[in-house]
C-alpha cells in the first residue's frame, strides 16, 4: 500500500505530519510527504517528495503532478487548501481520500489575520465555504480534538486520535538534566495571540519578586513587527537577563529543552480557536515532568483538573499568569504533586503510540 500526505508545512519534520503520522504509517505501507514549501528527502525509510525544480506550476498542479508519479491508495490531506489536487486525483483513479484538518483553519484565518474587518471574517466564512465544497468527496475524517471530532463526525465517519508526544522521543534521563529555578518555558509559534507580549509583561511583575526569574522563549515569529516589539519591551522592562528568546529547533531536541525550566506556560488568548482545539504543548510538558500554568480555556482547564498537572488562571490577564506562576515557585508541595501526575498520566495514557491503533484502523476500513 502506498500512502501520500498532503502538507505546506514549512518544516520538512514536523511533529505531527512527520513524527507521528508518517513514522506511524511507515510501519504498515510506503510513506510519501508531499510538500511543494521544501526539498526532496528520505528518512526513515519515508520519503518527502519536494519542490526541487522550483516548478512555476501551482501549489494544487504540482502535487498532482507528483500523485500521478507515485500512484497512492489513500490520500491524507492535512490542510483544506490542498483538497483540490486530493479530489482531482480521486475523480480519476480509485483511491480514497482522508482529511485530517488539525486545525480550526476557518477560526484561524477570521482570529489571526491582521487585515482590517471584516476582511477576517470574510476570510474565515469563505475558508469555511471553501472546505464544505470539498466535504462529501472524502472518504474518512480524522479529528485530534473534541470540536473538530463533533463537526466532521456530522459529515462523515470521523475518529478521533489526539495529538499526544511520541513516547519514544519525550523518553529521557529527567535525573541528568540540569534544570533551572525560577524559570517559565513556551515554545511554538511565537504571536501574539498565543500571549507573547503577555508573557514578556508578566514577567516584568514576576522580576520584581524573584530577581532571578527567567522565561525560555523557544520558536518562529508569526510577524517581523510582533519580533521587533517583542525586544523592545525586554529592553523596555529591562528583563535582558530574563527573557531569552531563541529560533525553532528540532523537535527531537523538544524535551530536553522544556525540562531545563520548572514551569510550562499555556498563556493562549481566550478566543474561538483556542477555546476550541487542544494545545499539544500541554501534554509535552507533562511528558517532561513539568507543572503548567494556563489560561482558564476549556480544552485546557479539562486536561488540568482531570490529571491534576497544573492551575488555571483568569484568561487574558498578564496579573492572573504571574500569580500563578509565582504560585507554583512557592508551593512546592502541590508543585511535586502536579509534576507527578503529569508524568503519570503522560506515561500510562496521553503518549502518541496508544493512538497508532486507532490510525491503523481507519487504513484497514479503506483498503
Amino acid at each position: 500500500m502506498k500512502i501520500c500526505l498532503l502538507t505546506t508545512n514549512p518544516n520538512p519534520h514536523d511533529d505531527r505530519i512527520y513524527y507521528k503520522l508518517a513514522r506511524s504509517l511507515n510501519k504498515i505501507a510506503s510513506v510519501f510527504i508531499i510538500n511543494p514549501r521544501v526539498s526532496s528527502t528520505k528518512n526513515d525509510g519515508i520519503a518527502i517528495v519536494g519542490n526541487d525544480t522550483l516548478s512555476k506550476l501551482k501549489n494544487s498542479s504540482w502535487i498532482f503532478e507528483q500523485l500521478k508519479k507515485i500512484k497512492p491508495d489513500i490520500i491524507q490531506v492535512t490542510e483544506p487548501q490542498l483538497l483540490p489536487p486530493a479530489v482531482k486525483y480521486k475523480s480519476k483513479y480509485t483511491i480514497k481520500v482522508i482529511y485530517d484538518p488539525a486545525e480550526d483553519w476557518s477560526a484561524m484565518y477570521r482570529e489571526f489575520s491582521r487585515k482590517p474587518a471584516p476582511i477576517p471574517q470574510l476570510l474565515g466564512f469563505g475558508m469555511r465555504q471553501f472546505e464544505n465544497w470539498f466535504l462529501n468527496k472524502i472518504d474518512y475524517f480524522i479529528a485530534s480534538d473534541d470540536w473538530l471530532y463533533d463537526y466532521y463526525e456530522s459529515v462523515g465517519p470521523c475518529t478521533l486520535i489526539y495529538n499526544y508526544p511520541n513516547k519514544d522521543i519525550f523518553t529521557f534521563n529527567h535525573d541528568a538534566i540540569d534544570q533551572r529555578p525560577h524559570s517559565c518555558v513556551h515554545h511554538g509559534q511565537l504571536r501574539k495571540e498565543r500571549g507573547l507580549f503577555l508573557m514578556i509583561e508578566t514577567m516584568k511583575l514576576v522580576v520584581e519578586k524573584y530577581p532571578d526569574a527567567y522565561l525560555d522563549l523557544v520558536g518562529r515569529f508569526s510577524y517581523t513587527s510582533e519580533e521587533e516589539l517583542s525586544h523592545k519591551l525586554i529592553e523596555k522592562y529591562k528583563l535582558m537577563d530574563n527573557v531569552t528568546i531563541s529560533a525553532p529547533i528540532p523537535h527531537t531536541e523538544i524535551p530536553h529543552r522544556i525540562a531545563q525550566n520548572t514551569v510550562g506556560l499555556l498563556p493562549f488568548h481566550n478566543i474561538d480557536k483556542f477555546r476550541n482545539n487542544i494545545v499539544i504543548k500541554m501534554f509535552e510538558y507533562s511528558a517532561c515532568k513539568l507543572p503548567i500554568v494556563s489560561f482558564d480555556l476549556p480544552p485546557s482547564r479539562k486536561y488540568i483538573e482531570n490529571v491534576q498537572c497544573g492551575i488555571c488562571v483568569e484568561p487574558d490577564s498578564y496579573h492572573a499568569l504571574a500569580e500563578g506562576i509565582m504560585y507554583m515557585f512557592e508551593n512546592k508541595e502541590k508543585y511535586s504533586l502536579y509534576k507527578l501526575n503529569g508524568y503519570n498520566a503522560f506515561v500510562e495514557k496521553y503518549f502518541w503510540e496508544a493512538q497508532e491503533k486507532e490510525l491503523f484502523n481507519i487504513y484497514t476500513t479503506l483498503q
